[in-house]
C-alpha cells in the first residue's frame, strides 16, 4: 500500500531519507499516532487538510510523514495488521473505553518535563475490575495486552468483590493500609468501602468524610506500612516487562490517586500534569455519582448532608493531593528525597524506570 511518500511492503514501511531508500520493519514499531497541528483539528479533518503520522522506533527514533487524516487511519490499520504488539493513538491519560469500568485510564502520552512521553498501552489506572464484562476483558487483554495487575485493596474487599481472572496476567496483591488498624467501625475510610453495606454506612456516619479521606492522604506518604507498599508497587512496575500494568483499588481515585501520582512525579511529569490527572477520576465517575444520588432520592434519602457524604466518596478534591504533598515536603524536605529514601528509587532505579516506559 503506497500513502504519499511512504509504502507499506511485506510488512516493512519503506520510505526515503536524504535520498536513501529506507526498509523499517513494522514489527520494530512500538507506537505510532496521527499528529494534527493548530487549534482547529477538527476543521482540519473535515477538509482533508494534510496531518502527519508519527512512528516511533524500539530504538526510539521518531519519523513523520505528512498525509491526509484517511491515509493516516488506512495506513495505521496496515501497520497494526504486521504488528498487532504496536501502540497507536495518542491518550494523554484518557479513559479507555469500557461497558462496565468507568475510571480505566491509559496514562500513556503523558508528556515529561523533559519533553518525552508515556507510551501507551503500558501503565493503566483503574477502579476494581469485579464488574468487568466481557467486552471489557477483551478490550485489556487484547488491546491493551494485559500482563499484570496490582490490587491495592485489603483482603476483605477482594473477597468481597474480587478481581477477574485473565488469563495469562500475573496478580500482586498490595494493599496500602495495614489490615490490622482497619477497624469494624467506619473511622476510617476501609472501614465505610470494605463492606457491601457502604451505603448504610456513609448514612450513618456522624462526622466529616471530606476530612476523614484527606487524612488517608497525608497516612499513604507518612505512615511506614504505607510507604512500604509503595514501594513495593514500584518494584513491580520496575521489574515488569511485556505488555500492560493495571493498578486498582475500589474506585480508582484515593489508592489509586496516591500511587500514579508518585509513579508520575519518578517519570519526570511536571506538577500541573499529575494535578490534571488527579481531577480527572470527578469525570470519570460523574455517572456513577449521579445513579447513587437518584437513588438517593428514589428513597427519600437526599437530604443535604447525605448529598454530601455520598458526593465525597466519588470525587477527588485538588486538597487532598496537596495534603500529600505537604506531608513528603514535611516529613522528607522534597519529592526527590521521598522517591530515594521512602521508595528506595535511586537515580539509577528512576533512570531504569524512565527508560522501560517513557519514549
Amino acid at each position: 500500500m503506497r500513502y504519499g511518500k511512504i509504502r507499506v511492503e511485506d510488512g516493512n514501511l519503506i520510505f526515503f531519507r536524504h535520498m536513501i531508500q529506507n526498509n523499517l520493519p513494522c514489527r520494530d514499531i512500538v507506537w505510532a499516532y496521527i499528529h494534527r497541528e493548530g487549534e482547529n483539528a477538527e476543521e482540519a479533518v473535515k477538509q482533508m487538510i494534510s496531518n502527519y503520522l508519527v512512528i516511533i522506533t524500539r530504538r526510539k527514533k521518531r519519523y513523520q510523514f505528512e498525509m491526509t487524516e484517511h491515509e493516516a487511519q488506512d495506513c495505521l490499520r496496515i501497520l497494526k495488521l504486521f504488528n498487532p504488539e504496536m501502540a497507536t493513538g495518542f491518550p494523554k491519560g484518557g479513559r479507555i473505553t469500557m461497558q462496565s469500568l468507568s475510571n480505566t485510564r491509559d496514562l500513556g502520552a503523558i508528556a515529561t518535563k523533559d519533553g518525552r512521553h508515556i507510551l501507551p498501552r503500558k501503565l493503566i489506572r483503574s477502579g476494581n475490575l469485579y464488574h468487568a464484562s466481557m467486552a471489557d476483558q477483551h478490550v485489556l487483554q487484547e488491546d491493551c495486552k494485559l500482563k499484570t495487575v496490582i490490587d491495592l485493596r485489603d483482603q476483605l474487599e477482594r473477597n468481597e468483590r474480587p478481581d477477574i481472572v485473565v488469563k495469562g496476567v500475573e496478580y500482586y496483591h498490595i494493599p496500602m493500609i495495614d489490615e490490622e488498624t482497619i477497624s469494624d467501625s467506619p473511622k476510617s475510610v476501609l472501614g465505610i468501602l470494605q463492606t457491601n453495606d457502604m451505603l448504610k454506612k456513609v448514612l450513618e456516619y456522624d462526622g466529616d468524610i471530606e476530612s476523614l479521606i484527606e487524612q488517608q492522604y497525608e497516612n499513604f506518604v507518612k505512615d511506614q506500612y504505607s510507604v512500604k507498599q509503595c514501594a513495593r508497587f514500584m518494584d513491580v512496575l520496575l521489574h515488569h516487562e511485556n505488555g500492560a500494568a493495571l493498578w486498582h483499588c475500589s474506585f480508582g481515585k484515593d489508592r489509586v490517586g496516591v500511587v500514579t501520582a508518585l509513579l508520575l512525579c519518578a517519570l519526570g511529569v511536571h506538577r500541573d500534569v499529575i494535578r490534571e490527572d488527579f481531577i480527572r477520576s470527578n469525570v470519570c465517575l460523574a455517572g456513577e455519582l449521579d445513579y447513587m444520588l437518584r437513588y438517593l432520592e428514589a428513597n427519600r434519602l437526599d437530604s443535604i448532608a447525605n448529598v454530601n457524604k455520598v458526593s465525597a466518596l466519588f470525587r477527588v478534591k485538588e486538597e487532598y493531593l496537596d495534603r500529600m504533598f505537604r506531608t513528603i515536603y514535611a516529613e522528607y524536605g522534597n519529592v526527590e528525597r521521598f522517591l530515594r529514601r521512602g521508595l528506595y528509587l535511586n537515580q539509577k532505579t528512576v533512570t531504569d524506570l524512565q527508560s522501560k516506559y517513557l519514549i
